[in-house]
């Protein structure tokens, strides 16, 4: 019998990586070294990884870590064509969604103040007006105004651009330039026409009312009157008609074959005048009689001295051989 005795074999070797940490997996270190290199020096390190093959890999991870500071600043070109391929911020494409950015400005002359300040409100634009005469009046009611001039303010109203509007009245004509005099029309000649001819030279005036009588006291307006001529007119011709939509026109016309009168009102068949008696010093009374000083007055006889045609104690009041002289 062997006086040897033989001890009995090791315990196998357990399995190679049974006791390996998630941390320590291959492909979570090399992920670790290029996105966080960093981070996966420090898992190298603690790897089952040979000494050579951790040396390496931290070498390359810090080299990969530094290139970006290593580079410098890239030239303006390049920084300008980065900025512009990279998307908006979030807070520039939140405002722009809030505030768009308008392509131009809408054309507003011509259009009155109210819809222009819609249409350029929709357009992405704030509206301010002035008075486009030199009277620099408020616009209270924007719906009584109309463009004549448009021009840029720049940028306020919480950043939106801003359009100045020289307005003027609805219906008045627009001045040469902003600030300047109103240029308001002249009253045209019409005297001589005919009234309904009148009318059409009236229209492209603006005017609106036109009161219309006889030029005659004793004749009175027919229902067609448009034959009639016209003989007075007021305003007079190249007068300017302010507001020609508010103004009124006066006009005295006379009847179709008649002349006009020297003066508006005059009569046309005017009564036959009363001739006064002839005087005659010393005579008395005769066969004239006057039943009071207005009597004696129309027939332009007063005043009556004693002893003329017509004079009467009861007409001379003071007794004084006058009648009718008061």
């Amino acid at each position: 019998m062997d006086s040897y005795a033989y001890a009995p074999p090791p315990p196998p070797s357990p399995p190679r990586g049974a006791d390996r940490r998630w941390w320590q997996h291959p492909g979570l270190v090399v992920v670790a070294l290029v996105v966080l290199p960093p981070v996966g020096i420090g898992l190298a390190w603690l790897s089952p990884w040979d000494r050579k093959r951790k040396i390496l890999a931290s070498v390359l991870a810090a080299v990969w870590f530094a290139l970006p500071f290593l580079r410098g600043d890239p030239p303006e070109e390049g920084k300008a064509g980065r900025g512009d391929a990279r998307p908006p911020a979030a807070s520039v494409s939140a405002s722009a969604s809030a505030t768009p950015s308008p392509a131009g400005p809408p054309a507003l002359v011509g259009k009155g103040l109210k819809e222009a300040q819609e249409v350029a409100s929709a357009a992405g634009y704030s509206v301010v007006s002035h008075d486009a005469s030199e009277q620099d009046a408020r616009q209270w009611d924007a719906g009584e105004w109309a463009v004549c001039f448009q021009t840029s303010a720049g940028q306020r109203d919480g950043g939106r651009p801003v359009l100045d509007l020289g307005v003027v009245r609805d219906g008045a004509p627009c001045p040469a330039a902003d600030g300047e005099k109103i240029p308001w029309p002249a009253m045209p000649s019409v005297t001589g026409v005919t009234l309904a001819r009148a009318g059409e030279l009236l229209k492209p005036v603006g005017v609106k009312k036109v009161d219309v009588e006889s030029a005659y006291s004793d004749v009175a307006l027919p229902g067609d009157d448009g034959p009639w001529k016209v003989c007075f007119q007021d305003p007079a011709p190249g007068g300017e008609i302010e507001n020609p939509q508010y103004a009124t026109v006066y006009l005295k016309v006379a009847p179709p074959g008649a002349a006009c009168p020297e003066r508006p009102y005059a009569p046309l068949h005017p009564e036959p005048a009363t001739t006064a008696p002839e005087r005659t010093p010393g005579s008395g009374g005769g066969g004239v009689y006057f039943a009071d000083c207005d009597a004696a007055r129309a027939a332009g006889a007063a005043p009556l001295r004693r002893g003329e045609p017509g004079y009467r104690s009861g007409l001379d009041r003071d007794r004084d051989g006058i009648a009718c002289d008061t």
